[in-house]
């Protein structure tokens, strides 16, 4: 079935453990429905001619990201994923344009964006705790080599992206996470400035 709503609207912020803790702690006491635990590694891929990470960090129109996810719950099989995210806005890292299908087999997935023009440029491996709040899903990650964040997002249309943005912001208000924790970009781009090999 094709998803009517293509607009991802997200906010991502840093935290340290005792945030971390206290989050988790609100979101219990607001009756958050716990989706479960994870074990995720994302692959991201570019184009075979890039050579630094400026010339892909997704500013103009129609700039993405192009991700292969493993990702395995506790008691369920594991599940691949080719993500792509395309900016709809000129430097909006909070909203844009998502596309996602499951993948049968991982390893053939990453072969085909080789032998169509892309290569592996960088791999995060983390941890994560979905939450559900009045309809927002809300992650809790431990990422390795890095540290702790939140990501808080709603799949929506492009025409509710600034509403979507909105109730997300007084949700993390909700639940203790402070403005000056809230990155501008994403946790990924942070990473991706530190880690990105071409």
């Amino acid at each position: 079935m094709e998803r009517v709503n293509t607009q991802e609207v997200e906010k991502r912020a840093l935290l340290d453990r005792s945030e971390y803790d206290a989050v988790s702690k609100r979101l219990k006491e607001l009756g958050a429905s716990h989706e479960g635990m994870a074990s995720v590694k994302d692959t991201y891929f570019c184009g075979k001619e890039v050579e630094s990470f400026s010339e892909i960090e997704m500013r103009e129109l129609g700039s993405f990201s192009l991700r292969l996810r493993e990702q395995s719950e506790e008691n369920k099989r594991g599940e691949a994923t080719l993500n792509v995210k395309v900016i709809t806005k000129r430097n909006d890292h909070n909203s844009w344009e998502e596309h996602e299908t499951p993948v049968g087999n991982i390893n053939e997935a990453a072969k085909i964006l080789k032998a169509s023009g892309f290569k592996p440029f960088c791999t995060i491996n983390k941890r994560r705790s979905t939450y559900v709040l009045d309809g927002i899903a809300i992650v809790l990650e431990d990422i390795e080599d890095f540290g702790l964040g939140i990501e808080a997002e709603i799949m929506t249309s492009k025409e509710k992206e600034e509403e979507a943005k909105a109730r997300i912001d007084r949700t993390l208000s909700d639940i203790g996470v402070r403005k000056d924790k809230i990155v501008e970009k994403s946790i990924t781009n942070i990473i991706m400035h530190e880690k990105a090999r071409f």
